[in-house]
């Protein structure tokens, strides 16, 4: 018994002396790893983006901006240059972000699809040119020793600035002499324009004019306001001036990089000659439009983006008329690769949408970026009809949806759409003594008039396939079935009406964009195939790049040498819309008197841009 007793005492200790040998050696555990730093098991949630700024010949660039969009081709913030040429965002969220270039005297470099990795460097070499420029991209992760990149963006971060060094009993003053300067202007960017050609309006819901002028300038106000103001003056071939316009975009800053700020476009134009003579030789009746634009943006979740607003028109000819037009768009990032888009319009078409869209924004040709808001601004008009005599805004409430998906090099994209129209538009050409006319309205200076056909509704959808061959080119070709008017010669004109039967049409187009490097030049080339006898009226997507432009379009832009040594740079530019004329539907009686429906009317245009 008692040698049992004293087993069972000895197996007691031994296990008290394991117990107490296993916290022993816990506790030394606990400890190395608290002696461990800190950063070895962070997990790297945010990355940084660094880069350069050179010049061909390898000098780096000063005071170049550089500006950071994230994926929506939202600008999140600015960054100068320094003397060395270099910039630096720091503690980006992982992300696809984009980078947009400008320096006097060189063409603006743009680069999107810059991924953010978490505890990773992504470096920009950015070459500036006079006829091409590019980005390079590159990923580094920090080493525990320092690299010179990553001491350099230590010392010109505003944040870790002051970490840098130690002045223990230094109060800094601010003074008159040595203080903090805040600029009242800086950043700023002008362009003219001289342009000529086929003029239009009502038919194409743009202004142009036979010869014409432009106008911008850009500039940053005290640091946190971003301003742009474009003017327009236009004549036709009688050399009297016809066309008057001022547009105004300005933009508020955040201290907050990734707080969004509103956005507010105001557009005023005047038309001293519009419409038919009303009463003796050269009394015309003049057009005025204001317009007023709200855009905003929230991102209340992760993965979603919603971009919403009002558009406030008022038009006056022989009597007012005005209209508010709310939209929105809601984006849900389901992966880095897909996404899925819905959009609401009612009313006008949503610009502010359609020129914030990364997918419907055509980068190769933007004139320069501190620019283009305005100046796309300009030349924007509500699509306009004549009911009954008196004029009447077209008006669209729109439904759509989209989902997109890249691989690799390769984006797939399909949307449908449902809207309801009221007085809807068909351009009519030929002999329109035969339609009625107190639903016909002509401007003076299109090709054709445009005609009232009433109220419908339509559906449509549309796959499209867009291929990258380089970063300086790509190709994309679409496919869909859209609501539209058949309108063949069987469809006779009677009693003063245009009578066309609605359905369902084929569509189909196919575009191509590239840059050629050393020459700079930049070309644009679409076809556009609807079926035959048919007329579609044309829907804007938003939620993909996806326009199919009837007949075939050219859009032509080359950089030539500036004249006397001047800063800045110049540019020549064509623009031929179906150039073919195709979609000339005969309807009604044939003969020299027969009406023709056009789906697209062709112009060729042309002009000179002078940015500095």
């Amino acid at each position: 018994m008692r040698s049992a007793r004293e087993g069972r005492i000895l197996q007691s200790g031994l296990a008290g002396i394991k117990f107490a040998a296993s916290a022993v050696l816990l506790s030394g555990l606990l400890a190395s790893i608290g002696q461990v730093n800190a950063a070895d098991l962070s997990l790297a949630i945010t990355g940084n983006l660094v880069g350069s700024v050179m010049d061909g010949t390898g000098t780096p660039q000063m005071g170049a901006t550089v500006q950071l969009l994230n994926k929506y081709q939202r600008v999140l913030a600015k960054a100068i240059t320094q003397s060395d040429g270099r910039f630096v965002f720091e503690g980006l969220p992982l992300d696809t972000y984009a980078v947009r270039v400008s320096q006097p005297s060189f063409l603006p470099a743009f680069r999107d699809s810059i991924t953010i990795k978490p505890g990773t460097d992504s470096i920009l070499r950015i070459h500036m040119a006079t006829l091409f420029s590019n980005i390079q991209v590159s990923y580094k992760i920090p080493s525990g020793a320092m690299t010179n990149d990553w001491k350099w963006a230590l010392r010109t971060s505003a944040p870790t600035r002051p970490v840098t060094r130690w002045l223990p009993e230094l109060k800094p003053q601010r003074t008159r002499e040595t203080g903090p300067r805040t600029q009242i202007f800086s950043d700023t960017h002008a362009m003219l324009r001289l342009n000529g050609g086929d003029a239009g309006m009502i038919d194409t819901g743009s202004a142009t004019s036979d010869l014409g002028s432009i106008f911008a300038l850009s500039t940053n106000v005290f640091g946190k306001n971003q301003v742009q103001i474009a003017g327009s003056f236009g004549q036709n071939s009688d050399f009297l001036p016809t066309m008057r316009g001022i547009a105004a975009v300005y933009q508020r800053n955040a201290d907050n990089p990734f707080m969004n700020a509103p956005e507010v476009t105001l557009t005023v134009s005047q038309f001293s000659r519009f419409g038919p003579q009303l009463s003796g030789p050269g009394q015309m009746s003049g057009l005025r439009v204001m317009a007023l634009d709200l855009y905003q943006v929230s991102d209340p979740i992760d993965n979603v983006h919603i971009e919403y607003g009002v558009s406030g028109q008022s038009v006056s000819y022989l009597q007012e008329s005005a209209r508010i037009s709310p939209f929105a768009r809601a984006t849900i990032t389901l992966n880095p690769d897909s996404q899925l888009v819905a959009a609401y319009s009612d009313g006008s078409r949503p610009d502010s949408l359609i020129s914030h869209s990364p997918l419907a924004m055509d980068e190769t040709f933007s004139p320069s970026s501190e620019l283009s808001s305005a100046v796309n601004a300009l030349g924007r008009l509500p699509l306009m009809a004549s009911r009954n005599n008196r004029l009447v805004l077209q008006r669209t409430q729109s439904y759509e949806l989209g989902y997109s998906r890249k691989v690799g090099s390769r984006t797939y994209a399909v949307s449908g759409f449902h809207e309801q129209v009221w007085n809807g538009q068909l351009n009519l050409s030929g002999n329109t003594s035969l339609v009625d006319q107190g639903n016909l309205l002509f401007d003076g200076m299109s090709k054709t008039s445009t005609y009232d056909v009433g109220n419908y509704v339509r559906t449509g959808y549309a796959g499209s396939v867009t291929q990258r061959i380089s970063d300086n080119m790509d190709f994309g070709v679409a496919f869909g079935r859209m609501g539209g008017f058949a309108a063949d010669p069987s469809h006779m004109v009677s009693s003063s009406q245009v009578a066309l039967p609605m359905g369902l049409h084929d569509v189909a187009g196919a575009k191509f964009r590239a840059s050629i490097p050393g020459s700079g030049t930049k070309l644009s080339a679409g076809y556009g195939w609807v079926d035959s006898g048919s007329f579609v009226p044309t829907h804007v997507f938003v939620t993909q790049n996806n326009i199919v432009s009837p007949g075939l379009n050219f859009r032509f832009q080359q950089p030539i040498p500036t004249l006397f040594g001047f800063p800045g740079h110049m540019e020549i530019t064509a623009d031929l819309r179906n150039l073919l004329a195709q979609g000339y539907i005969p309807v009604g009686p044939a003969g020299a008197g027969q009406l023709l429906v056009v789906q697209s009317p062709r112009a060729i245009r042309g002009g000179l841009n002078f940015t500095f």
